[in-house]
C-alpha cells in the first residue's frame, strides 16, 4: 500500500503480483470504500497473472478529494499519471460500473498506453443527473461545493466535541462528490459514437439482471467494440464481482492467458 501525490493530489494504491500491468479502476461516484471490495475479492488471486494495481480515486476511499480537479479528462488523466508513476508505458485497464466511461476514455484519448480493457457491468455512460441537481451544482461551482463541504464538517465537529473521539463525517467528501457527479454528466456520452475507434482486444463482463446497468448497455459495447468479447453472468445482477467472484474471475483469468499467447 502507498500514498502518492499523483497528478495534483495524494492517491492511495496497492500494488501486487508481477506481470503485465493490469490498473483496476472502480466504480461509484466518491465516498465508499473505493477500490476495497476489489482489492478484498479479486486482487490477490488475479496477483498470479499479472502486476496488478488498485488505486483510490479523487475523493474516494482513502485518496484526498482535492477541492479542484474534477473533470472527466482529469480523472481520465489521473490513470495516465498513475502509470508514469509506476513506470509503465503500457497496461491493460480495467474498469467496472462508473469506472468504465474512464478507461474507454483513456483507449480513446491515449491508445498507445492501453493494451486491452477488461470492462465489468458498465457502459459508455453510467451516471444520469438529475437536471435540478446539475442544476444546484453548476450555480454552486468548485469553490462554494468546498464551502459548503466545510461548513457541514464544522457543524460536526462541534457537536461531537463534548462527548467521544468524532468518527470521519460522512460530509468530508461530499464537495467532491458533488463535482463527480456534474463531471459525468458534463461529459455527456461522446463514447457511444465512437466505439470502433478503439481497436485494443477487450473483455465485457454483465449480469443479464443488471437493474442499476442493464444488460442492453453491455451488447451496445460488444456490437460496438471492434475486438470485443462478452460473457453473460446469467441472472446476475450489478454484483457479479462478488456474488459470482470465481467464475467473474476465471473469464478474467482466460482472457490474460489469451492475451500471453
Amino acid at each position: 500500500m502507498a500514498v502518492a501525490r499523483i497528478n495534483g493530489f495524494r492517491m492511495y494504491y496497492e500494488v501486487c503480483g508481477q506481470g503485465v500491468p493490469l490498473l483496476f479502476v472502480h466504480g461509484g461516484l466518491g465516498g465508499g470504500g473505493g477500490s476495497a471490495t476489489f482489492r478484498q475479492h479479486q486482487m490477490a488471486q488475479l496477483a498470479a497473472y499479472a502486476e496488478v494495481i488498485a488505486f483510490d480515486r479523487r475523493a474516494a476511499g482513502q485518496s484526498e478529494a482535492p477541492a479542484t480537479g474534477y473533470t472527466f479528462d482529469a480523472f481520465v488523466a489521473d490513470l495516465v499519471a498513475l502509470l508514469d508513476h509506476l513506470g509503465h508505458p503500457r497496461a491493460i485497464l480495467m474498469g467496472t460500473s462508473a469506472g468504465g466511461p474512464l478507461v474507454l476514455q483513456c483507449a480513446s484519448s491515449y491508445p498507445e498506453r492501453v493494451m486491452a480493457l477488461i470492462l465489468g457491468s458498465t457502459a459508455t455512460q453510467t451516471v444520469r443527473v438529475p437536471p435540478e441537481l446539475a442544476s444546484l451544482i453548476t450555480f454552486m461551482g468548485s469553490e462554494g461545493l468546498m464551502q459548503l463541504q466545510a461548513m457541514l464538517t464544522r457543524h460536526e465537529a462541534t457537536a461531537a466535541a463534548s462527548s467521544a473521539p468524532p468518527l470521519p463525517s460522512p460530509f468530508n467528501n461530499f464537495g467532491g462528490i458533488l463535482q463527480t457527479y456534474l463531471a459525468y454528466h458534463l461529459h455527456g456520452d461522446p463514447l457511444a459514437a465512437c466505439l470502433d475507434t478503439i481497436a485494443v482486444p477487450t473483455l465485457i463482463l454483465h449480469g443479464t439482471a443488471d437493474t442499476e446497468v442493464p444488460f442492453g448497455e453491455a451488447e451496445k459495447l460488444y456490437e460496438g467494440l471492434p475486438h470485443a468479447s462478452l460473457v453473460p453472468f446469467v441472472g446476475g445482477g450489478h454484483d457479479i464481482m462478488v456474488a459470482q467472484a470465481e467464475a467473474y474471475r476465471q473469464a478474467i483469468i482466460a482472457f490474460l492467458q489469451d492475451l500471453s499467447r
